[in-house]
Parts: structure tokens; C-alpha cells; sequence
């Protein structure tokens, strides 16, 4: 059943944070709203590395096979 949500929530959850960042830029000037876009930005890049890091170091491999099925080694 979210899988079958999931398209909806995402189109929620973009307009909420288009409507939230509108907002902000009519109740705050708009130079503080452009510092915090830029600061989460930035700490949304460095968590996207470290995620991107641990995958790598401890995720799980990908299982690999060729055209018979049978499971091929790196």
C-alpha cells in the first residue's frame, strides 16, 4: 500500500516545501532565507558523501550473473 502512496506523498511533500520556502522569503529577508537555503544545502551534500561513504564501505554486494543465471565474481 505505500508503494501505491508513495508517488502521492512525494507530490505532497515537494509542495510543501516550495509553499514553506515562499513563505519564508515574504516573512523574512530575503538574504537570511538565501544563507539558511545555502547552509542546508551544504549539510545536505555532506550527509549525501557520508551516506555515499558507509554504502560503500559497508553495503552489501551486488550479486552479478550472466546470461545462464549463475552468479559471476568480481
Amino acid at each position: 500500500m505505500l508503494r501505491a502512496l508513495r508517488p502521492y506523498l512525494n507530490a505532497f511533500l515537494l509542495g510543501f516545501v516550495v509553499t514553506f520556502v515562499i513563505f519564508l522569503f515574504v516573512r523574512f529577508n530575503a538574504s537570511d532565507v538565501v544563507l539558511g537555503l545555502v547552509i542546508g544545502a551544504v549539510g545536505g551534500g555532506a550527509a549525501l558523501a557520508l551516506y555515499i561513504y558507509l554504502n560503500r564501505k559497508f553495503g552489501r554486494q551486488e550479486e552479478v550473473y550472466d546470461r545462464d543465471g549463475n552468479p559471476v565474481r568480481r
